[in-house]
């Protein structure tokens, strides 16, 4: 009897395994005709992760630039709820748009003329001098361009372009060097910033 139960066990789950090997792949996750959601995420110094679905293309000749808007966290002063947030945009320029390896130099490694670009720019709340409690909006920008000639900044890739849905994806590592600030009255310490572990997928173009 105990063998008898067994067996029968046996054949419901081979049927089982069977029903599910031989059901067929939803027709949707192979159409390539169908848009995902856009989206473009990094991490900012280590220390916080970045998403953002606000996410622009546009081009210049043959270039191709990704405009995204964010909104980061002020590790200077958390407590406050009007500072606690930071607006800023991230644009990232490739030099023409194929699939391929951008750094953001040019070097014996990289002959095919590839290059790329990352700018951060970060809207600062700055404490005014003459008014206790109110805080000037100041915006810092950060960039590979001003990092040293032979200063390696990082590079991006296009990994896919889908040209029936008309999206592409990627991903990108940058270290941004901040400009010097025009206003040598603004009390703000600048440090380079780095991303780490970007990408983005299904970003419209």
């Amino acid at each position: 009897m105990r063998k008898l139960k067994y067996i029968l066990a046996s054949v419901v789950l081979s049927a089982g395994f069977a029903s599910c090997e031989t059901e067929p792949i939803d027709e949707k996750v192979k159409d390539d005709s169908l848009p995902g959601t856009p989206i473009l995420s990094f991490d900012l110094n280590a220390k916080e992760t970045v998403v953002t679905d606000k996410v622009t293309v546009g081009f210049n000749g043959n270039a191709i630039t990704i405009n995204a808007r964010l909104s980061l966290v002020n590790h200077e002063n958390t407590s406050n709820p009007e500072l606690r947030y930071k607006a800023a945009n991230l644009t990232i320029m490739y030099s023409t748009f194929v699939v391929g390896n951008f750094p953001t130099r040019l070097s014996i490694d990289n002959p095919s003329n590839l290059l790329s670009t990352a700018t951060l720019d970060v809207q600062e709340m700055v404490p005014d001098e003459d008014e206790e409690g109110v805080y000037n909006r100041v915006w810092v920008q950060y960039s590979t361009l001003n990092a040293d000639e032979k200063q390696n900044a990082g590079y991006g890739n296009i990994t896919r372009v889908n040209d029936v849905a008309r999206y592409m994806s990627g991903n990108f590592d940058y270290l941004l060097i901040p400009t010097e600030l025009e206003d040598e009255d603004i009390d703000l310490t600048l440090e380079p910033q780095r991303i780490t572990k970007g990408n983005f997928n299904y970003i419209n173009y």
